[in-house]
């Protein structure tokens, strides 16, 4: 029997819009923070109302449906991702006030649940990517579309030309520094040296002032001591094979991003990014060696 065809046709910008939307709305929420804290924490409150900045992310998510509802073009359904991540960043950064009771912006899980709701749309977009191989039939809809329309970087629209100059920025400075003769072998050893110190103080083997873990949640401890425990069994695998011990690195990355970090953030909030920002080194680190050895 012949597999009935969809009539559903994907298309094929999606990851790139996805990845848009959620690193603007990372930033969104980044940077209103750090306006807010900056400023005091201001509210626009004209007489008894209070215009909570939720209700400007909801004003944006709704200006990027009415943009993807009114035009096919790629570059305006590119825009309107950037406009939904903005949105969607405003909105989400005031959790705290609609799970608690007495409506608390301060309330000290919100940054780890908002956390676990990125890692979350993360898991659910890649699953997306890596399950999207296109029909021939989208394929030809999606190339006839351009071809009228144009891609979605055929735009004049200044946000997102400063976007992608930035992004193409940061890319190349990155792309650069990772290929610096020594720099992922020097990573990686720091690496298994701040991953295996964190493991002798969870046993009380070395107790370095620089590294205190006393204040740390106990699923915290748990996250850093299976990496911890990861990371040793790479070391004993690298006289064995160089490409198996580093696999056992990424392990202990994923580890730490998936679980570690999500009690940090409980516990520390925003501080909590420096750590994260070293994880997503060592792990870029650790992908760029993979991918050389796969070629």
């Amino acid at each position: 029997m012949r597999k009935r065809q969809s009539p559903l046709v994907r298309d094929t910008d999606t990851g790139s819009l996805l990845e848009l939307l959620m690193v603007i709305a990372v930033v969104t929420i980044l940077v209103n923070r750090a306006l807010l804290a900056a400023a005091g924490y201001p509210q626009i409150s004209p007489g008894d109302l209070h215009i909570a900045h939720m209700l400007w992310g909801g004003f944006l998510m709704f200006i990027a449906l009415v943009m993807v509802f009114r035009f096919w073009n790629p570059s305006v359904r590119r825009l309107a991702a950037f406009f939904g991540g903005m949105g969607f960043g405003l909105f989400i950064d005031e959790l705290g006030k609609f799970i608690t009771e007495n409506n608390d912006y301060f309330y000290k899980p919100t940054i780890a649940v908002i956390y676990v709701i990125f890692i979350l749309m993360y898991l659910f977009f890649r699953g997306f990517a890596e399950k999207s191989q296109l029909t021939a039939r989208e394929l030809q809809v999606n190339r006839n579309l351009r071809r009228d329309l144009g891609d979605m970087h055929d735009t004049s629209s200044k946000l997102l030309k400063w976007y992608d100059a930035i992004k193409e920025q940061f890319e190349d400075c990155f792309d650069r520094t990772i290929a610096i003769r020594g720099f992922v072998p020097v990573l990686m050893i720091v690496f298994v040296f701040l991953n295996l110190t964190q493991l002798g103080i969870i046993f009380g083997i070395v107790n370095p002032g620089w590294l205190p873990l006393n204040d740390a949640s106990g699923m915290s401890i748990v996250g850093i001591f299976i990496s911890g425990i990861l990371v040793l069994v790479g070391v004993f695998m690298i006289h064995r094979s160089v490409y198996h011990a580093f696999l056992w690195f990424k392990r202990a990355v994923l580890i730490s991003i998936f679980i570690t970090q999500i009690f940090l953030f409980y516990h520390s909030q925003l501080t909590a990014m420096w750590g994260l920002a070293v994880d997503l080194l060592f792990y870029a680190g650790i992908e760029n060696f993979l991918s050389k050895r796969n070629k």
